[in-house]
């Protein structure tokens, strides 16, 4: 599917605004976000019935919303249909969504008084399932952002036709609109067998490869086989190993996009260093400790479904000074998500262990190929591995007790079992806690 004239013209406008637009101060960011937000938040206001309410309850003014109350997903999944601004109904794009994904066919959009929008689903990482709907309008925003992140320098670097390979759960509308004469979008429907995508792969050999880095590593492993110009990773943690791995693989640079189901987060520099997309997203750092911070995010340009000072549970860490020159901050990495710290006996109480720390622990095996790190219990912890060893067994159970030892975690027992490959479709979380259930 090829997006129609005026809406490549739209894309293309958008695009290179953003190739051009230089925010080499803090002071300018902030000034950008400020003449988007006098018209922004007062539009959410007259056209999201619950945005209004918030305000009113807080009894704020439009110009003082960075002091509005933030809201988490479940808020705004329990007042979607007043959040909205086109009039859409949860259960209608719940069932539109659901179908889709039973179906595999994504091409349908829902019908709502403010036009045809896409809607899609959230893996439902969190513990809540979030549903998305993204405008026609938003649609091409992001799709000018994103291609002029990819293909640099742009719009030069679409000179030379250029064919994508979308590695995604659900073929949303959303990366369909960038389609055009000179961007093909191939979609790799991540539920297929691995050995399928692989062989795909290595017959299209597309320009550009876009997928959960997980998803990649198993296409790789399954000798899938392209020469990119570069990799851009999308929906999980992408650590230091598998992104050297990648790289090697395919012969290209790394790169990462962040999206959420709460919209375009941060976008790769011409430095291949992952920044806040502050352009059109403020986004206040809440500190959570250990230098990890929780965003508080308001999109100072998407209407459909108004984002407005909502909490995530990511946590990031973040970095200022680029080789770029955008004053924008750089995101040192993507740590997880908050729900997934351990929470484990010390000596003097409960003790909070990031991810990061054992991921980074755990790093430092060679031989290790895959793991996941699950809490089962109060004070039990169970560690999968791969390649199913003694001395490898050995050398992760002493990398992990090590590293809680140095956080002052005491009484835990760590069990192990062989790596259990996930169902196709689910995203890889190396470290989390499931208290729940096994």
């Amino acid at each position: 599917m090829t997006s129609r004239p005026a809406d490549l013209a739209v894309i293309a406008a958008e695009g290179i605004a953003a190739a051009r637009r230089r925010l080499r101060t803090r002071a300018a960011v902030e000034r950008r976000q400020d003449r988007l937000a006098r018209t922004q938040i007062p539009w959410l206001i007259a056209h999201s019935a619950w945005t209004a309410r918030r305000f009113s309850d807080a009894g704020l003014p439009p110009g003082r919303w960075r002091e509005l109350p933030p809201v988490e997903k479940p808020d705004m999944m329990g007042n979607f249909d007043q959040l909205n601004t086109v009039g859409a109904r949860l259960d209608d794009v719940l069932a539109l969504a659901r179908e889709a994904e039973a179906t595999r066919d994504f091409t349908g959009q829902l019908t709502t008084r403010g036009g045809e929008i896409t809607v899609g689903l959230s893996t439902g990482t969190s513990g809540t399932q979030g549903a998305f709907i993204v405008s026609r309008a938003d649609r091409l925003r992001w799709a000018g952002s994103v291609l002029a992140a990819i293909f640099r320098p742009f719009p030069w670097a679409l000179q030379t036709p250029q064919r994508v390979a979308f590695f995604l759960r659900a073929d949303g509308g959303l990366y369909r609109t960038a389609a055009s004469r000179r961007v093909s979008i191939d979609f790799y429907d991540i539920l297929r067998p691995v050995e399928e995508l692989a062989d795909r792969l290595t017959r299209t050999s597309p320009t550009v490869i876009v997928g959960p880095p997980s998803v990649l590593r198993a296409v790789a492993d399954a000798g899938g086989r392209a020469r990119p110009s570069r990799v851009v990773s999308v929906a999980e943690v992408l650590e230091g190993q598998t992104e050297a791995f990648l790289a090697g693989w395919f012969g290209a640079p790394v790169i990462q996009i962040y999206q959420a189901t709460e919209g375009l987060l941060g976008l790769p520099c011409a430095a291949g260093q992952l920044h806040l997309a502050e352009e059109h997203v403020h986004i206040e750092a809440e500190p959570v400790g250990e230098g990890l911070v929780r965003p508080v995010i308001t999109d100072l340009r998407r209407r459909a479904q108004p984002v407005v000072r909502h909490r995530l549970n990511d946590l990031l860490k973040l970095g200022d000074g680029c080789g770029c020159g955008s004053a924008t901050r750089r995101i040192v990495r993507i740590v997880g998500r908050q729900d997934d710290a351990l929470l484990l006996p010390g000596a003097n109480g409960e003790v909070t262990i990031w991810p990061d720390f054992l991921r980074a622990a755990l790093s430092r095996v060679p031989e290790l190929r895959e793991y996941r790190l699950i809490q089962t219990g109060p004070a039990a912890l169970c560690v999968e591995v791969e390649p199913w060893l003694a001395g490898l067994r050995a050398t992760v159970r002493d990398h992990v007790l090590a590293e809680l030892d140095r956080h002052g975690v005491r009484g835990v027992s760590l069990t192990d079992r062989p790596w259990q490959p996930l169902p196709p479709g689910v995203k890889l979380r190396r470290v989390f806690r499931n208290t729940n259930k096994e």
